[in-house]
């Protein structure tokens, strides 16, 4: 009976259960960096973790500052698509007489996942664990986790998610969210080999995202997605007085 409870449990929470794996193999990876194969850096002056295979990527990939202007843009379109989620998100609240169960509990589970990419990515901001393969604008910036990998993953899956869910489409999710995967893959490489980020860094953003991701689907799973249209049709009108 144990058995099978604890299959019932895993089969029922097996998206937070692999978020959570995730997360703590981001913690671990953390920990490799601060204590494992730590050296100098010549060219920031700045101690890396993991040297050796950092070093290697770097020295196999080389600088593409193009990539790295391109992933930038990127950035940039990814923060005003969360806009626009948000925004809409704003306009429904207000449509239904600030009503959060009409709004939609997605958007407020949408919210969270903004909320937790953007703490994160303040947190790094001051608690460096490494430093930039190169000198931007001649200062040795923070680089871990790659904060550009961590927003155009989280927003743009987030993104397929929501839409597909929220409009009635005649396309499987999977080819429906392909657009999404590739510019969130593209992003994700391109980072890598514009040289701006060490291998490790982009390793991090793809782990963290990747939980952030797992937790926010296990909980928007539990919410049902119905359009206002349907809610109406369902309510029984009020009894008359």
């Amino acid at each position: 009976m144990a058995d099978k409870n604890e299959t019932c449990f895993c089969k029922k929470n097996w998206k937070l259960i692999v978020g959570a794996a995730l997360f703590v193999l981001f913690l671990i990876l953390i920990v490799l960096l601060k204590t494992v194969d730590v050296q100098l850096d010549a060219n920031t002056d700045k101690e890396i973790g993991l040297s050796s295979v950092n070093f290697a990527a770097r020295d196999a990939i080389g600088e593409r500052f193009g990539l790295y202007d391109l992933t930038e843009y990127l950035g940039y379109f990814a923060i005003l698509l969360a806009a626009c989620f948000a925004v809409w998100a704003v306009v429904r609240f207000f449509f239904a007489r600030f009503d959060l169960r009409k709004t939609g509990l997605d958007f407020a589970v949408l919210a969270g996942l903004y909320a937790a990419v953007v703490v994160f990515y303040v947190l790094f901001e001051f608690l460096a664990i490494n430093y930039r393969p190169v000198l931007l604008d001649g200062k040795a910036e923070a680089s871990f986790p790659s904060s550009h990998t961590m927003l155009a993953i989280t927003v743009f899956v987030s993104a397929a998610r929501i839409l597909y869910r929220r409009f009635d489409l005649r396309v499987s999710s999977v080819l429906f969210s392909l657009p999404f995967y590739a510019l969130a893959a593209f992003v994700t490489v391109a980072r890598l080999l514009s040289g701006v980020h060490w291998l490790t860094d982009i390793i991090g953003g793809v782990l963290l995202s990747s939980a952030l991701l797992f937790l926010f689907s296990f909980f928007s799973d539990r919410i049902p997605v119905e359009s206002d249209e349907k809610k109406e049709e369902t309510e029984e009108p009020a009894p008359a007085e």
